[in-house]
């Protein structure tokens, strides 16, 4: 048999042996990934409500803007439908539903936005003429709440010229109905200060989609 010689021997002894990685190790290293992924799942998921909020409070404040300019002349807001602040250029483009109904709006979540005069809802009858709605449908409880909380003076992030707010929950308004229906839960007019801590409980859905229907009801 031939043997190594004294060089060879040195280096195949001087070579580190390769370690495999132990059980202990693979389940800390899988359980450090799966922390940082999931962590990355909330911090997008965050990121992503926090984002479609603030283009919501954007664009309903534009709608609210853009509708009174449109009818300053009128003595009434009748007529006032989507399809109308649409064919007058007066709603964010990025809001038209180009595929389904390009005479529809619908908001960051995919609901339905219905615009209109506004109607008596129940604790607050006030004329048809006097204002307008806009009802932003299956809007998330965490949306709904930054969305709704508004001072007594009826501002909020929203715009001004607040009256009232409706949170319509499971069994009201059609969730993918253009159509102002009747309101059948709580309406709140902003006599008082709607604090986030006051809506929360307004937001929170009672169905199982998770999502709330809100109506804002704003003056002319």
């Amino acid at each position: 048999m031939t043997s190594l010689s004294t060089p060879a021997r040195a280096a195949r002894l001087g070579t580190p042996r390769k370690r495999g990685v132990t059980l202990i190790e693979a389940v800390l290293y899988i359980s450090i990934a799966l922390a940082l992924i999931v962590g990355g799942l909330v911090f997008f998921q965050q990121a992503s409500l926090a984002q479609r909020t603030n283009s919501a409070v954007r664009n309903i404040s534009a709608i609210a803007s853009e509708t009174r300019g449109l009818f300053q002349q009128s003595q009434t807001f009748a007529g006032l439908t989507p399809a109308t602040l649409i064919n007058a250029g007066a709603v964010p483009s990025a809001l038209i539903d180009t595929t389904t109904n390009p005479d529809q709006l619908r908001n960051e979540w995919g609901g339905v936005i219905t615009i209109g005069g506004s109607q008596v809802v129940a604790g607050f009858p006030e004329p048809l003429s006097s204002g307008f709605v806009i009802i932003y449908r299956n809007v998330p409880e965490a949306a709904c709440t930054r969305l709704t909380a508004t001072d007594i003076g009826g501002t909020g992030r929203v715009g001004s010229g607040i009256r009232a707010i409706s949170f319509v929950k499971a069994g009201g308004v059609p969730q993918d109905s253009d159509a102002i229906a009747p309101v059948d839960t709580s309406t709140t007019p902003v006599t008082a200060t709607l604090s986030p801590s006051a809506v929360a409980a307004l937001c929170r859905p009672t169905g199982s989609t998770g999502t709330v229907d809100i109506m804002w009801t704003f003056n002319r």
